[in-house]
Parts: C-alpha cells; structure tokens; sequence
C-alpha cells in the first residue's frame, strides 16, 4: 500500500538521532522513496558505514554527521552550512529515545549531554532550519514521541525529556498550521527493551500483542508525515492502548512557565 503514495516532495531529509534501530529503520524507509538524507548521529555512534550502505543501495546521497546537542556553536555551523548547501524539506527528530542493538542501550543514555540539554540542542536546530523551510510550498517536520502506557515505565529524567519534546511539538503545530510546514507527531510504544517490564495478560504477553518491528514503525510514520496526519500511532492495538488510557498523557504537561497546562494530544 505504501508504495502508492507519492515521492518525498524534498530535496533533503534531516534525520536527528539517527543512529538507534528505529532512526536506521527511519533512514531506509526515507530513502526507498528516492529522498536524499542527512543522517545525523548524536551520540559517539558512527553512522558513515551505515550511510555509504545505504547510498549505494537506494541511489540516493546520504551525508552522515555527529553532532554534539551540548555545543551551541557546533549546531549553529550546522544549522548555517545546511541552509547554505541544502534544501532541507523534511526534519525528522528522533532524539527522545530510541535502542540501540550494538550498544544494548537506549541512545540517550550513551549520549554526553543529559536530556534537558539534548532537547534544547534540537530544538535549537529545528528553530534554526524552520525559515527555511517555511518558505517551500510543502515541507514536513516529525517528532517520534515515546508514549507508555504506565508512567513508570519511564525514568523520571526520560518523562521529563518526553514532556517537553511534546509541548514543543504542540507549539509548533499551533505556530504553522497556516503554512505549508505540516508537524506531526509519532507515538511508537511500547517497544521492546524501552519498558522496564511486560505484564501477563491472559496466556499471551503484552510485547506479542503491541510491538511493532521498527521497519513497521517506520512505514507508517514516513507514509502519515507525507498524508498530512497530526498524530500517528502505529499499529491496531496501539491505537486501542493509547485511547483506554489517555488520562496518562497528564504527564506530558510540561512544568515550564509559559507552556499551556492544557496540551493534550489532538488527532
């Protein structure tokens, strides 16, 4: 079904947090649809291998970078030289969280920076690339949101990360809906080795009912970013999950003065 939906109208695509399962799994999926990529690793993980691979199976050009989110000055030559070289339609931000098999971690925990430091660091690369791509008739901004359905399966530092890249994701939505900049956000939860641990439901465990493989994952989330969907969440039973326990996105109101007490999610 999916391949029935239109190129990615972009010259390029930035993947931040690229370096994890779910961000590889994103880069491929980007690159069928005949997209150049910038990969972005921001942690210690080398994704030139990953990128040469990838070049050369899909013909597309990929570029691959590590970038230090701690390091104002780093972003900002980023920032400068990617709009001096590249059309950059379509920013995928994948630093909330996400595993990486080699490592057996997930790749906020491997980077340098903690997460508040982390959020700000994309943020400040998404306000950065934002005139930019305001200016193209059609281009695309995605944030992949962890969503639990227990709140403690999430360390208090990782809902704090989460609840500010959600409310970043909220005002941003509000700020372009008259643009052609479309926001959407990805509600991937549960995935394996994110929880801390799986309940018995019945005779089946809830990971064979509700995980998703991230090739999966990523299908849906390239394919909803180019339909326009606000709010992506893949998977039946997911869905079902997320709309029986919605009362748990209390916790993704960010504590942060001057963000609205009442953002919750919108479809």
């Amino acid at each position: 079904m999916h391949n029935t939906l239109p190129i990615v109208n972009t010259q390029y695509t930035i993947i931040l947090g690229a370096e994890g399962e779910l961000g590889r799994a994103m880069a491929r999926e980007v690159a069928r649809k005949k997209c150049n990529l910038i990969l972005v690793s921001t942690t210690s993980i080398d994704l030139q291998r990953f990128a040469i691979g990838l070049q050369l199976k899909e013909e597309v050009q990929v570029e691959a970078i590590k970038l230090d989110l701690g390091d104002q000055e780093a972003i900002q030559n980023l920032t400068n030289r990617l709009r001096d070289n590249y059309e950059v339609r379509a920013l995928i931000n994948n630093i909330t969280c996400d595993w990486s098999v080699a490592k057996n971690s997930c790749i906020s925990e491997l980077a340098q920076e903690d997460f508040l430091t982390r959020f700000r660091g994309t943020s400040l690369v998404t306000r950065s690339l934002l005139p930019q791509m305001r200016k193209f008739p059609a281009s695309y901004i995605q944030h992949i949101i962890p969503f639990p359905f227990k709140k403690e399966h999430f360390s208090a530092p990782l809902q704090q990360s989460v609840s500010k890249m959600y409310a970043f994701t909220k005002e941003l939505d509000e700020e372009l809906k008259h643009t052609g900049v479309s926001v959407s956000m990805v509600y991937t939860a549960p995935i394996k080795n994110i929880m801390e641990k799986l309940e018995f439901t019945g005779r089946i465990f809830e990971e064979e009912i509700l995980t998703l493989v991230p090739s999966m994952i990523a299908m849906k989330a390239v394919n909803g970013m180019l339909r326009g969907d606000r709010l992506i969440i893949p998977g039946f039973w997911n869905k079902v999950q997320f709309f029986l326990n919605r009362h748990l996105t209390n916790w993704f109101k960010a504590h942060d003065k001057g963000v609205e007490s009442s953002l919750q999610p919108s479809l």
